[in-house]
C-alpha cells in the first residue's frame, strides 16, 4: 500500500508530457497543418502550426508556418537550393552548403490512409515537389534516411474522424 501511495504521488508530481506543441494547429479544412519533429536535432518536441489557405506544396507551407526556416545555398555537391537546411536554427552546425551522402537531413512526410500514417515523400526534388492541400497535414523530421516521425498523425490532428484529403 505504501508503494502504491508513493507511485501515485510521483505521477502527480511528474505528469505525462504531451510532446506536441498545439499552438496554431488547423481545425477543419481551413488550412494545412505543418508538424516539425525536433527530436532528431536534440529537442523532444513537435512544433505544430496552421498555414491558412492552400499553399500548394510542403516548402511553401513550411515557409508560411511562422517558424524560422533557412533553405540551402545550392553550393553543395548536388547544387540543391530547394532543400530545408535549418528549422528554428536547428541543426546549428549545418553550413547549409548542400546535402552530403549519408548525412542527416530534413525529411518531408505526407499522410496517407488505410491506415492513417506518415508516408515518406519519396521525391528527389525537395519539399517544393510534395503537394499539400487545405485540410491536409505535412511533417518535417531531421535524421538519417531511415528516421521516422516520433508522433502519429492522430497525435497532431486531433479532430475526431479526420482523414487526409486526397490531393
Amino acid at each position: 500500500m505504501v508503494i502504491l501511495s508513493v507511485l501515485v504521488s510521483l505521477v502527480a508530481l511528474f505528469p505525462a508530457v504531451d510532446p506536441v506543441s498545439r499552438t496554431g494547429a488547423c481545425e477543419g479544412p481551413e488550412g494545412v497543418t505543418v508538424a516539425v519533429d525536433l527530436q532528431g536535432v536534440g529537442r523532444s518536441e513537435v512544433l505544430v502550426r496552421c498555414v491558412s489557405g492552400a499553399p500548394g506544396d510542403a516548402r511553401t507551407a513550411l515557409e508560411r508556418s511562422g517558424l524560422d526556416v533557412y533553405f540551402g545555398s545550392g553550393t553543395g555537391p548536388y547544387g540543391d537550393s530547394r532543400y530545408v537546411c535549418r528549422v528554428e536554427g536547428l541543426p546549428a552546425g549545418d553550413a547549409c552548403a548542400g546535402h552530403r551522402d549519408g548525412a542527416p537531413f530534413w525529411k518531408v512526410w505526407r499522410t496517407g490512409v488505410d491506415p492513417v500514417a506518415w508516408r515518406e515523400s519519396a521525391t528527389q526534388d525537395g519539399p517544393g515537389a510534395v503537394p499539400v492541400c487545405a485540410g491536409g497535414l505535412v511533417g518535417f523530421g531531421h535524421g538519417p534516411k531511415t528516421s521516422q516521425m516520433t508522433v502519429t498523425p492522430e497525435q497532431v490532428v486531433t479532430t475526431p474522424g479526420w482523414l487526409p484529403p486526397g490531393c
